[in-house]
């Protein structure tokens, strides 16, 4: 199996890097999508048997309905926001414990992601969608996001100071959108000139450049608390993202797990997190 997925994505590679001479603009439009295409699985019946119970509501957001779940009604609110290719159900250990240390638990299922329609996701689309989101829910109190979910809720956060989050937790987060032209680089074999087609695309469609998507840029002014935690043997995104973002975000609280990999699911790590925004 990994053997056929190198083989495709070689195959892939070849055939952008051929469009960017034959067809750079067809390259710039297949390449920016493929960036920002998840290819999440659907959610198994054991994913939907966990979720149907929770209080379910679809808020609409750039065309797209984005489910939206409820558990509880403890003191304080808290947000889950979940990573690249995944959905809520991830949480389902942070909900059952959190539900129990009197908070209510809110998630949703990002563009693209989960029970939510979208073809196509990227940091600009999920910070919109926190926007909205969170403009609904004024008196939320924490925001706990994993992986592309971290980062875009520290770009949330650099957008909305007045925001009424109080508490951030940053798990596993990459620090720059620039590593995942690096990863495609790697993985497809692009050229340079595809990959130039592609970052042109990138700044047409989201009005800015990749350099400017860096998440030790947006925590420099950021003022909510965090709890930012990386495991050093994590192979999706680089722990030294969150050294560095530590480092930026004044007061935020660092730390380094080992063995825990990408996903950082631990009952000790948990019950720190819970300790934190308590």
């Amino acid at each position: 199996m990994a053997i056929i997925k190198k083989i495709s994505a070689r195959f892939t590679g070849f055939y952008f890097n051929l469009l960017a001479f034959v067809l750079p603009k067809k390259l710039k439009k297949d390449g920016f999508n493929l960036f920002c295409t998840p290819f999440s699985k659907g959610l198994k019946p054991h994913h939907q048997a966990f979720l149907i119970p929770a209080f379910a509501e679809v808020l609409e957001v750039d065309g797209n309905k984005i489910q939206t779940y409820q558990w509880g009604t403890g003191s304080k609110k808290v947000l889950l926001v979940h990573g690249w290719a995944s959905h809520s159900f991830r949480w389902k250990s942070y909900i059952k414990a959190l539900v129990e240390n009197d908070f209510t638990v809110l998630a949703l299922d990002a563009p693209a992601h989960g029970n939510s329609t979208g073809k196509i996701m990227n940091l600009v689309i999920y910070e919109r969608t926190l926007s909205a989101f969170l403009a609904k829910h004024p008196d939320l109190h924490t925001i706990i996001g994993h992986s592309i979910g971290g980062f875009a809720t520290t770009y949330y956060l650099s957008r909305n100071p007045q925001t009424s989050i109080q508490n951030a937790v940053i798990l596993a987060a990459p620090g720059k959108v620039e590593e995942f032209f690096a990863f495609y680089v790697q993985f497809l074999g692009l050229s340079n000139k595809a990959i130039r087609l592609i970052s042109e695309q990138f700044e047409k469609e989201l009005h800015r450049k990749p350099s400017y998507f860096s998440a030790i840029n947006f925590a420099q002014h950021i003022k909510t608390k965090a709890f930012i935690v990386h495991d050093t043997g994590d192979k999706s995104t680089n722990y030294l993202d969150s050294e560095n973002l530590s480092q930026a975000w004044k007061g935020s609280k660092l730390k380094l797990t080992k063995g825990l990999g990408h996903e950082l699911k631990s009952e000790e790590l948990l019950q720190k997190v819970i300790n934190f925004i308590k």
